[in-house]
């Protein structure tokens, strides 16, 4: 079941599987997203294991690592691992991506 937010919302997991082929050095990778209203990620933040980071907004959106999820999100199934604003906002802004 999908359901609108009322605000934007936060959340962070860990991905325990490598990309594989050209990226499957760069190890595990933790995921930050922020999810809008209509439940389209706004921002994407993935920091892998061996230091490299990515991050993708609507200024942004794709290259030759990855892009931002297109799909929309279904909260329940990741509500479990939401965090705060000031968490997301610390991560954005304390990393610096390899691909901008």
């Amino acid at each position: 079941m999908l359901i609108k937010l009322e605000t934007k919302k936060y959340y962070k997991w860990v991905w325990d599987e490598p990309l594989g082929g050209d990226f499957d050095e760069w190890g595990t990778s933790t995921y930050f997203m922020e999810i809008g209203k209509d439940l389209y990620p706004l921002r994407q933040i993935e920091v892998y294991q061996n230091g490299n980071v990515l991050f993708y907004d609507n200024s942004h959106i794709l290259d030759d690592y990855g892009m931002l999820c297109d799909k929309k999100i279904d909260i329940e199934d990741i509500e479990e691992f939401e965090i705060t604003q000031a968490e997301f906002e610390k991560v954005w802004h304390s990393k610096i991506p390899i691909n901008r």
